[in-house]
């Protein structure tokens, strides 16, 4: 079962209330991949700001955590929270 998968059964009413930017990059990370601010901006069609705004929304509902960045620490790894 992807991580997708077992994320949305628990957080489906939290996600609803969320702008539309935010479901992009919920969604986007929904591989469990890991990624960057610049590798999500390439991927979705939001503007950075809109995408830095979304992550802000989605780490204080609690779905994703932001990691340290071993290559380039000035960048933070974003990846959805696991139970």
């Amino acid at each position: 079962m992807e991580v997708r998968e077992k994320m949305t059964q628990k957080t489906e009413p939290k996600i609803e209330q969320l702008p539309s930017s935010a479901k992009a990059v919920f969604s986007l990370l929904g591989d469990g991949k890991p990624r960057t601010l610049n590798e999500m901006v390439g991927r979705v069609s939001f503007s950075p700001r809109t995408i830095r705004n979304a992550l802000n929304r989605l780490k204080e509902s609690g779905l994703i955590v932001a990691k340290f960045n071993f290559r380039d620490a000035r960048k933070p790894l974003y990846q959805l929270k696991t139970a």
